[in-house]
């Protein structure tokens, strides 16, 4: 079960409109009920926000800000990269 505190953690690393974010990314990656079916928004709400355990949901959130955080980090290094001083060649 997610717990308090990491609640706010999950919402701030997905962003906004983060329920409908998950939804998408469990379509992408096939993450289905056991009846093969989409979970649906208010079920995925629910377990975010620590109302109900599914180990599966949970996993699978975790998955996609894990995924989320590396994205950042390669943009990070990627635009830091950029920014490094010039350095001319010696004369």
């Amino acid at each position: 079960m997610i717990r308090s505190n990491e609640i706010e953690g999950l919402k701030k690393r997905i962003g906004g409109n983060y329920i409908a974010k998950i939804s998408m990314y469990f379509n992408q990656h096939l993450i289905f009920n056991k009846f093969n079916e989409p979970f649906s928004d208010s079920y995925i709400s629910r377990v975010l926000n620590g109302k109900m355990p599914n180990k599966k949901v949970e996993d699978g959130i975790w998955q996609f800000a894990e995924e989320l955080k590396k994205i950042e980090e390669r943009d990070a290094a990627r635009k830091a990269k950029i920014l490094e001083p010039i350095e001319l060649p010696k004369k």
